[in-house]
């Protein structure tokens, strides 16, 4: 006697393999594809000192609160990161290590699945937003920003310290 397979005749919530593309799809890998590179470029011909003072927010948040934030010097670090100074990358932002290999991932993936006309994430595992995990977000981001205010004031980074700020009286002493 055989047993009827439970998974018969219901459709699962994913494909079994990667769908196709969609023309907007591709439009919007091929749009990262060509940014990318061009963003990378800008970053390492222009010395971030040099940068225009009709950009947005030419001064940054450290230059307003007093401390830096999560992303205070990661211009710079990923304009020395770019040109192989790993160390001065490191001083003034780490963070430029992660994000600088995220968009390679992603730059990677969007070009295999522009080759292979294939969405290959389409499987992957997604990420719920709950009130725990939301919470669990804040709170790595506050632990986050308490890190790069240690590093900051520990090594005396004052081009990310504005002594003038609101709450680097709170902190410096």
């Amino acid at each position: 006697m055989s047993h009827p397979d439970p998974s018969e005749g219901r459709a699962s919530a994913r494909p079994a393999f990667a769908p196709r593309l969609a023309p907007q799809e591709k439009k919007w890998r091929q749009v990262y594809l060509a940014l990318l590179p061009a963003v990378l470029l800008a970053l390492a011909l222009y010395q971030p000192g040099s940068l225009p003072s009709w950009l947005p927010l030419s001064t940054s948040c450290g230059a307003i609160t007093g401390l830096p934030c999560i992303f205070c010097g990661a211009t710079r670090a990923i304009h020395h990161l770019l040109h192989g100074d790993f160390g001065k990358a490191l001083y003034y932002n780490w963070l430029a290590f992660p994000l600088i290999g995220g968009a390679l991932v992603l730059f990677a993936v969007n070009a295999l699945e522009l080759l292979l006309d294939r969405n290959l994430l389409a499987r992957a595992p997604r990420l719920r937003l709950t009130r725990a995990s939301f919470g669990s977000l804040a709170l790595g981001l506050v632990l986050l920003w308490c890190l790069q205010v240690y590093l900051a004031v520990s090594q005396h980074k004052t081009e990310l310290l504005n002594p003038n700020g609101p709450l680097y009286s709170l902190v410096v002493r």
